[in-house]
This record gives C-alpha cells, sequence and structure tokens, in this order.
C-alpha cells in the first residue's frame, strides 16, 4: 500500500488538496493553492494530533472497521455501474459549490483505502480561485463558514452531536484538541441501507435530533470548521450502515445538478459529482 494511502488511514479527514499539493506532481490545476508555510502548519499539526487519545482511539477503530467491511462485501463491494441506489439524492446545500476533493473513482477519491470515505466529497465555495476573503485569518472570512447545510433527501436522523468548537487556527492547521474528527455532524437514515453523513458542522448550528424525520432540503445545519478540518468545509458522504466506522462508503448519484466548471454550464439530471467540478442544484 503506497504510503500516502497507508496514512490516510489514521487521518480520514484531511483536506485533499493539501495532500495532493506534496504528493501530486501531475500538471493539472487545483481550483486551490497551498504554499508552503501552509502545508508546513497541516503536517506539524496534523502529527501533534498523535497526541490525541481521542484520535488514537478513532484510528483504532477504523483500522479494525476496515477488515470487519472486507468481511462484510466479501463479494464486492459496493462501485458504480454495479450499485442500485435507493434513494434519489440531491445536493446538500444551496448556492455554488466546488468539490474540492471526491469522486467517483480511485484516480478522483476522498480515501480510496479508507473503506468508508471512498466516495466521500468536500466542499467549499471558491470565488476568483480563493476559499475566502483577506487573509483568511477568521473563520468569518471564509466563503462557506455558517452556510446552511441541507439534508440531501428524506429521513430519519440516527445520530446527531453538537457542541463540539470551530478549530480557529487557520492557515492549515488541524484542530490538535479534537474529540470527534466528524466534529459537529448529523447521520441520516434514507433507506435500509443508505446513511448519509453530513461532518464539520458549526458549533452551535445543528438544528436535528436523533429519531426525528427530516424532509429533502430542510436545514440541519450551518458549515462549520469543527473536528479534523484544515478549513471552513462541508464533508459528506453516504455509508451502508449507520456505524460510523463500520459502513462501507457508497458511490452518490445526483439528482437534477448543474456542473458550472465547463465552458457552458450542463445540466445533469443524473450523474456523479467529480473533483473540482462546480456545482448546483437545477
Amino acid at each position: 500500500m503506497p504510503p500516502l494511502q497507508l496514512f490516510a488511514l489514521f487521518f480520514l479527514f484531511w483536506l485533499w488538496p493539501t495532500i495532493r499539493g506534496l504528493f501530486d506532481d501531475s500538471e493539472e490545476e487545483s481550483p486551490l493553492e497551498f504554499d508552503r508555510g501552509t502545508k508546513l502548519r497541516f503536517w506539524t499539526s496534523s502529527f501533534l494530533t498523535l497526541l490525541n487519545p481521542f484520535v488514537l482511539v478513532a484510528s483504532i477503530n477504523q483500522l479494525i472497521s476496515q477488515m470487519a467491511i472486507y468481511a462484510r462485501h466479501h463479494d464486492g463491494l459496493p462501485a458504480p455501474g454495479s450499485y442500485d441506489q435507493e434513494t434519489r439524492f440531491s445536493l446538500p446545500f444551496s448556492g455554488s459549490w466546488t468539490a474540492i476533493n471526491g469522486g467517483s473513482s480511485k484516480g478522483t477519491s476522498h480515501s480510496w483505502e479508507v473503506l468508508t470515505q471512498r466516495y466521500a466529497y468536500d466542499f467549499v465555495v471558491i470565488e476568483d480561485g480563493r476559499s475566502h476573503a483577506g487573509e483568511g485569518a477568521r473563520l468569518e472570512e471564509y466563503y462557506c463558514f455558517d452556510e446552511p447545510i441541507l439534508a440531501p433527501a428524506d429521513g430519519e436522523v440516527v445520530a446527531a452531536s453538537d457542541g463540539h468548537r470551530d478549530c480557529p487556527y487557520l492557515g492549515g492547521w488541524v484542530d490538535p484538541f479534537q474529540r470527534d474528527l466528524r466534529g459537529n455532524y448529523v447521520t441520516i437514515r434514507h433507506a435500509e441501507n443508505e446513511y448519509s453523513v453530513l461532518a464539520h458542522l458549526k458549533e452551535g448550528s445543528v438544528a436535528v435530533s436523533e429519531g426525528e424525520p427530516v424532509e429533502r432540503g430542510r436545514e440541519i445545519g450551518r458549515c462549520g470548521n469543527s473536528g479534523n478540518s484544515t478549513e471552513p468545509h462541508l464533508h459528506f458522504h453516504v455509508q451502508d450502515r449507520p456505524e460510523f466506522f463500520l459502513g462501507a462508503g457508497l458511490p452518490i448519484t445526483f439528482e437534477r445538478l448543474v456542473v458550472e466548471s465547463g465552458d457552458e454550464p450542463e445540466r445533469r439530471e443524473r450523474g456523479h459529482v467529480e473533483r473540482d467540478e462546480v456545482v448546483r442544484s437545477a
């Protein structure tokens, strides 16, 4: 297993452009650019989280769960083209956001070897090649911070957590005092084996509770910087179990979206979102 993929088993929610900037030698341009100082701060704070017992326990749980997921899907993991999605998912936000990380293939994956995160996405709002105004020294300068996060489909909340601080350290820092990799989060059951996870929500913004029914488009929280996050963004994925570590990631087909990153906006009645695409609901 390549060193980067092995390392990903221990840090499940790194904002991928930083890692790509360090390891990706391709000429493909990223919507965001990171300087050496940002990368240095990222690596320094990431290693500091090794001293955090919450992160250590999460890492152990993830490694054990990897084996359980492989055992459960011994006949093959869910994959695009073969997985029959039951839920009709909408984008979990309004307006135009960029999938800075994630896609339907190994080449665009959030974390291919981390089975829960295989088809996950990190979404941010980008304007003129930047995710923030000014120097990006305050949470309020980030375009996606405090933006409404929406239920992607009808369902029932099976887990919700609030009270985790939004990391005040920006510019590449990962919160060394995090208590949960997800930060503030909501997990919604949409079908028997389809559960969406929306993570890194703003402290005090979670608007739903366990056992509560939700309708598509309802605000369930607001975008934040809680948990294992280097800057405000939304982490979104779908898995086949309610338990965070035990669920296998599922490829997501979204309904009625517009891709704005090409020369002309492209409307898709159904389709995957790929890394670096700018998308909004139709």
